[in-house]
């Protein structure tokens, strides 16, 4: 979640502006109020994507904020963002007061490729900062007739967000991560395991992986954020 200078800000937009594109907040969908889905609208006829990637949003002068974009329609011109809200961070208060109408200037599509098409098998672990990840992931996965799974740590309120999902709930701060993983450790050992959200937690998931001889090449691993930094 990083920060630069506001001039630097400033002339990566006037000097690239290939690199940005207008969007316009359509629809905003509030599950809880901590998090909510926002349709943004744009002409994206000439703008490319790919499986789990993100956009930059420069959510303060000198704040920039990673999301990843789920359901991108290049004929309807729009697509969703997830906003976990979460504290006083800039990401999660621009979140919380936009409304139909505004207009952004936000990075075009990039980041790291996390996806493997040719790998059957899936899973994933994280928290509300995951879910746009794995709803992009999950749709490539359903075209190649993968399986995905995983074990998400959410607050009691969102935990209606995913009823719909193969994914278990487990409570934020505590093991009950690692014992779901050594109930479906059997059944995924061939995966490729996406570990995102909560760096700290993504570590431990990570070091429990490795005592059941999972290879460092079948994981992703890409801390959102961390516990003591500026937030969300």
């Amino acid at each position: 979640m990083p920060n630069v200078p506001k001039w630097m800000a400033d002339q990566m937009e006037h000097l690239l502006p290939s690199k940005f594109m207008d969007i316009e907040v359509g629809a905003i969908t509030t599950y809880s109020t901590g998090f909510k889905k926002i349709t943004f609208l744009a002409d994206l006829s000439e703008v490319d994507t790919f499986p789990g990637s993100s956009i930059n949003f420069r959510v303060s002068p000198t704040a920039i904020r990673h999301y990843t974009p789920v359901d991108f329609d290049k004929e309807k011109g729009c697509f969703d963002v997830y906003f976990h809200i979460h504290g006083r961070g800039p990401g999660s208060l621009l979140a919380d007061q936009l409304q139909a109408g505004d207009r952004l200037k936000v990075s075009v599509p990039g980041g790291r490729k996390l996806y493997d098409q040719n790998k059957q098998d899936h899973f994933f672990f994280g928290d509300e900062t995951s879910f746009g990840l794995y709803l992009s992931l999950l749709r490539e996965i359903r075209k190649n007739k993968g399986r995905a799974f995983g074990i998400f740590e959410l607050d009691e309120a969102n935990r209606s967000i995913v009823e719909d999902y193969d994914l278990e709930v487990v409570p934020k701060n505590s093991d009950a991560a690692l014992a779901a993983l050594s109930r479906h450790i059997a059944d995924y050992r061939a995966a490729i395991f996406y570990l995102t959200g909560n760096a700290a937690a993504a570590q431990r998931f990570r070091a429990e992986l490795k005592k059941y001889e999972i290879s460092s090449k079948q994981i992703k691993l890409q801390g959102y954020w961390a516990e003591g930094s500026v937030g969300l």
